[in-house]
């Protein structure tokens, strides 16, 4: 969704976003810790050019999504998550 609404904005820039997700990506698989704790066990890292945060949970080697939200509309949304 997120994607192809910044591709309509400008070509490319959908694109952009995704690549931004795959930059967090590398950062979570060698480095999970890395990123800052929300709540006991959640933890949000920021993309940089777009206003979402991936939020995730970390189980020893296994790293879970849990949701990629835009951080501008509901700040509570993300906080229900973890209790699906």
């Amino acid at each position: 969704m997120a994607f192809a609404a910044y591709q309509e904005v400008e070509a490319g820039l959908g694109i952009a976003f995704l690549d931004e997700l795959s930059r967090i990506e590398r950062h979570l698989n060698a480095n999970p810790l890395l990123y800052q704790q929300v709540v006991t066990d959640v933890r949000r890292a920021v993309l940089r050019r777009f206003p979402y945060g991936l939020f995730y949970v970390v189980d020893g080697d296994t790293v879970s999504v849990l949701a990629c939200l835009h951080l501008h509309r509901d700040p509570e949304r993300w906080q229900s998550l973890r209790r699906r």
